[in-house]
């Protein structure tokens, strides 16, 4: 007969295997928006370079998404680690995120191609404010929960959520930015590893925490 700590774990890893696989599936559908340039044979030197050159802003786009989805996933890896059991609640919760992540390839490929735009720049900037919500609303339910092992201390508990905000202060500040001047909005979203880093800082803990 199956204990009930069995059955906590199966369903656990259940939920993080599935997360982990919508995760690598959006990074990985990333770069099917950097295609490479059709031109008419021959091809001189100059003419590839020019398309390749093109495609700066796919490239940039495809880094921007990689890091971003790569790091909601350091911070998920993180805080599921500690979870001891995984409830209703938090599973439709972590559905919610996932979505987010989910949905991530299209506006990437909106900012690829309309980076000029605050239509598109806005776009993608409130798509992801609105994942860096639903990581938050993660990292709270599991801070404010009876899921997490003991040994994560109350207060680096909210420490962890405070430091879930840098993703949404990254977004707003891309929106804002960008309503101003389109490319500005670049600024923000290519230093956005060195803003979480430093979010991470502010008020650093004793050990490893759940956090964004």
């Amino acid at each position: 007969m199956t204990s009930p700590a069995h059955h906590d774990r199966v369903q656990l890893d259940r939920l993080v295997f599935f997360s982990d696989a919508i995760f690598a599936i959006a990074i990985t559908l990333l770069i099917i928006e950097v295609r490479v340039p059709e031109l008419h044979h021959p091809v001189t030197e100059l003419e590839l370079a020019n398309a390749l050159l093109a495609l700066i802003p796919q490239y940039i786009g495809f880094l921007i998404s990689f890091f971003v989805i790569g790091r909601f996933w350091i911070g998920h890896h993180r805080a599921f680690g500690y979870l001891t059991r995984a409830n209703d609640r938090i599973v439709w919760r972590n559905l919610l995120f996932l979505l987010s992540i989910a949905f991530m390839p299209f506006p990437t490929a909106v900012i690829s191609n309309y980076a000029s735009t605050r239509v598109g720049i806005g776009f993608y900037a409130v798509w992801l404010t609105f994942a860096g919500l639903m990581n938050l609303l993660v990292m709270r339910t599991l801070a404010t929960s009876d899921l997490l092992d003991p040994i994560v201390d109350p207060v680096e508990r909210r420490r962890g959520q405070r430091r879930a905000w840098a993703p949404v202060f990254v977004g707003v500040l891309a929106f804002t930015a960008g309503m101003i001047l389109p490319y500005a909005a670049f600024v923000p979203l290519l230093a956005s590893p060195l803003i979480v880093r430093w979010f991470g800082r502010v008020g650093k803990p004793k050990a490893p925490l759940p956090s964004a």
